[in-house]
């Protein structure tokens, strides 16, 4: 009896082995298609032993998958065997087929976002990912209509699944031959105890110190093959990880960054100073600006989507992907070193609007503890006080990410959608005409702050983000594009599908150039005379279908700053536009052009002030300085790099300025 039941228990182990290899065979495959579609290596040469061992690597990833799929069947076949019931180990058999088609099923799904994912952020699953579901959900459905082959990609994945199916039934049917030994050994207690090994060995990866899972080493000097070794699973895991440590509160960027109970030291590094004011920390990030003699000015901030700053060096009169910007980018002041604060829109909004770096694995404020914390040290509060009307307009639904409820407490006296935008310009034709799926097109939203400067009778003060250059990459049917003529250069650092990717142009082309005509309207007005116009981006996603000739850190970054100044203005200053920085910077510099000896805070600095060191802070971990960008790969990593060093400090600066303004906030309610 005990051998029959022995045979029986080894025979289920053996089935879950055929099954978990064939499976194994399937994530190798797919690491391989992902390999090869995301292509970023010039050549291959110097990289063959690295790629191997990135897949090697990889492969020991899917197998902790595997692991912690196989862990609750491994201790229920433990426990089967000791109750001595055939029927039971039967019965086991035919659910175990479902148990692994359904979990196969799951991280097969994971794979496929995972590579959706990547096609837009030029990396796995990361926190962004769960920003998604709070997204417009019909949007994100027409998104994916119109740029994947939503019929095809499902009929395939409908095969896929049905043919999974067939072949682990014919694996679990099987009666094949009786098994009394594993390798060898027939003492049950001793065969069980090495599958449980076997198993925490899988699920580990490893005998180190760190679970694979948790601390994936780097096997090459090329980042696009060191990215290969992970899979969606893993990837969703640990973003999972990472959320559940935020909303348990938990999350404590002063701690991880090393400053606990030492933030002083921290102000010290962000300083650059010995001596700090440690009564009142918040003295040591207070400004003034100075007494100012020149007139007063409008302020008009616009952040444009997706506006990607590497594409233009293939700017020409082929290839015109500026359009009417490229005048104003030639004419006016243009930062060429600028990274931005976040990779998705919602966290550099934020970072610009709260005038702080984006904090690394951290969710929107919008969406968070801080929804209703009013930042009181912010633009808008400092604008009201100097007599501005405030404006902030949303070229989209204001119900996104919360936005409209959060603007509301950051001291904007007008909080403007799509909809007041649509209310306020003549309808010449049917409605949807005048939309995409995330919102009213570009055009309309710049021609409503042209019509409101030049109805104003006060000076105004706005920031305004636009939604166009977004997935599905719609423009309006009229709009006849520039000339987009794709050389073989062009065509030589596009990644993926070529197809989707002249459509992405188009859309970032009609997006930029919409740019251009608002600031030829206003150049044209008298408006040219009283008004500071920055134009700057959220985030580089274009990077998600580029590969690059070099500094590719800094690259995947880069997006355009840009000032249009009156001429007397600019002539009073002293601009290198080479500088770093990123979008805590734009608001102290704008502070300095147009508010008249006010003391504000600040983590960023004046970029027209050549006397202060410049810096470009990411949320990915990422800081640049003059031509030197280097990347943090955990934040509780101890450096002696000085750069890396200043941006921990000034991340634990910003944390501690949040905490200062939520505890006073809620002493207010």
């Amino acid at each position: 009896m005990n051998a029959q039941i022995m045979s029986s228990t080894l025979t289920i182990f053996k089935k879950m082995l055929y099954a978990h290899l064939l499976f194994l065979g399937i994530m190798s495959i797919f690491r391989a298609v992902f390999f090869v579609y995301y292509m970023e290596l010039e050549t291959l040469e110097g990289y063959y032993f690295d790629i191997v061992h990135a897949f090697f690597l990889g492969f020991r990833i899917d197998l902790t998958v595997i692991g912690y799929i196989q862990a609750l069947p491994t201790l229920l076949l433990i426990a089967l065997y000791y109750l001595k019931k055939e029927f039971l180990l039967k019965w086991f058999n035919a659910l175990l087929l479902y148990y692994i088609f359904i979990c196969y099923v799951a991280v097969t799904l994971f794979l496929c976002a995972d590579f959706g994912f990547y096609s837009y952020f030029k990396d796995h699953i990361n926190v962004l990912f769960f920003g998604l579901f709070d997204d417009d959900t019909h949007a994100l459905m027409e998104t994916f209509w119109q740029n994947y082959h939503v019929v095809l990609i499902l009929g395939f994945f409908f095969l896929y699944v049905i043919g999974l199916f067939v072949i682990l039934r014919k694996i679990f049917i099987q009666k094949g031959k009786d098994i009394y030994s594993f390798l060898g050994i027939k003492i049950s207690g001793v065969i069980f105890l090495l599958f449980i090994v076997l198993n925490f060995l899988a699920i580990r990866g490893t005998l180190g110190m760190y679970p694979l899972g948790k601390m994936i080493p780097n096997v090459s000097t090329n980042d696009y093959i060191n990215k290969i070794s992970q899979n969606g699973f893993r990837a969703f895991t640990s973003a999972y990880g990472y959320r559940k440590e935020y909303l348990a509160r938990s999350y404590d960027l002063i701690k991880e960054t090393g400053f606990h109970k030492n933030i002083e030291e921290a102000f010290k590094i962000h300083k650059k100073l010995q001596t700090i004011n440690e009564e009142n920390l918040l003295e040591n990030i207070t400004y003034q600006t100075p007494k100012l003699e020149h007139e007063e000015y409008n302020v008009v901030v616009l952040m444009i989507e997706s506006f990607g700053m590497p594409i233009l060096k293939y700017q020409s009169e082929e290839f015109n992907i500026l359009g009417e910007l490229k005048k104003h980018f030639d004419e006016d002041i243009l930062f060429t070193n600028f990274i931005s604060a976040g990779d998705g829109t919602i966290s550099s909004l934020e970072s610009l609007l709260l005038n702080i770096p984006h904090r690394p694995n951290a969710f929107a404020f919008s969406q968070s503890i801080y929804k209703q914390t009013s930042f009181e040290y912010t633009p808008a509060f400092l604008y009201n006080q100097e007599g501005y009307n405030t404006s902030f307009i949303y070229g989209g639904d204001l119900t996104w990410r919360n936005l409209g409820n959060f603007i509301k407490f950051q001291g904007y006296k007008n909080v403007e959608g799509k909809m007041n935008i649509y209310d306020a310009i003549e309808h010449t034709k049917s409605k949807e005409e005048y939309f995409h799926p995330w919102g009213i097109f570009d055009e309309h939203l710049y021609d409503f702050i042209l019509n409101k400067l030049e109805k104003s009778t006060q000076k105004e003060f706005i920031v305004a983000l636009s939604t166009n250059n977004h997935p599905p990459y719609n423009i309006p049917t009229e709009y006849k594009p520039k000339s987009l003529i794709f050389n073989e250069r062009v065509k030589n650092h596009i990644t993926g599908d070529f197809d989707l990717a002249q459509q992405r142009f188009k859309s970032y082309a009609y997006a930029v150039d919409q740019v251009g005509v608002f600031l030829d309207k206003l150049k044209q007005s008298s408006l040219k005379d009283n008004t500071i116009v920055v134009v700057t981006a959220d985030n580089n996603t274009i990077d998600g279908i580029m590969k690059y000739d070099d500094n590719e850190l800094l690259n995947s970054k880069n997006i355009p700053l840009y000032f249009y100044l009156p001429e007397k203005l600019k002539k009073e200053l002293n601009i290198d536009t080479s500088i770093a920085g990123s979008h805590k910077d734009i608001f102290p510099t704008l502070y300095h052009l147009t508010l008249d000896n006010k003391a504000y805070i600040s983590i960023g600095n004046n970029l027209f002030d050549l006397t202060q060191a410049h810096y470009g802070f990411n949320g990915s971990m990422i800081v640049n300085k003059d031509k030197e960008i280097k990347k943090l790969e955990k934040l509780n990593e101890v450096t002696n790099d000085a750069l890396l060093n200043y941006y921990k400090a000034s991340l634990a600066v910003t944390q501690y300025l949040i905490d200062i303004i939520y505890e006073k906030g809620n002493k207010k309610r």
